[in-house]
């Protein structure tokens, strides 16, 4: 099916897809959807993932791989509506963000760092990210943005190890 083919999208889709309608910001729903990702975060991450043993550490992990399969399960649907990674579709941003923290210290200068790092790579996308943007379906779309949340936490961490924090 060619994007935009459909008109109707599964309230679901709709739903995951424009993370709860944090993409119809009418200013910059990418920044709107990483905000959202980023205060829901917070809200539900513990604060020492590593402090909580090695089976959280993998329930973690098998739960952040089942969001981004997800992610661009809903990202593939929402395409064939709004069009390849229309501003609407901010679950990559979701997706890329949760990478951006992923296993760093859940502490305010982190993710706002965080937050800030991963929206300049997400804008600027360094290689491979804007190769990875060209592919077909829910995979473009949310590719990028992982590959924008993994430089942005790499960085971080080279932040964390230099200044010692």
């Amino acid at each position: 099916m060619t994007p935009r083919a459909q008109t109707h999208i599964h309230p679901v889709v709709w739903l995951i897809a424009t993370g709860g309608g944090l993409g119809y910001s009418p200013l910059a729903p990418g920044t709107a959807g990483t905000l959202g990702c980023g205060v829901l975060l917070w809200l539900l991450m513990p604060n020492d993932i590593a402090a909580s043993g090695s089976l959280a550490i993998l329930l973690l992990s098998i739960s952040v791989l089942a969001f981004i399969a997800m992610s661009i399960w809903a990202s593939t649907k929402a395409e064939a509506v709004f069009g390849h990674d229309a501003s609407k579709i901010v679950i990559d941003e979701f997706a890329g963000f949760v990478i951006a923290v992923l296993f760093l210290p859940k502490t305010l200068i982190v993710y706002v760092a965080a937050f800030l790092l991963f929206r300049i790579f997400d804008v600027l996308k360094p290689f491979p990210a804007a190769r990875a943007e060209a592919l077909p379906g829910g995979f473009g779309i949310v590719l990028d943005d992982l590959v924008a949340g993994l430089y942005a936490n790499i960085l971080i961490r080279i932040m964390l190890l230099a200044t010692g924090l």
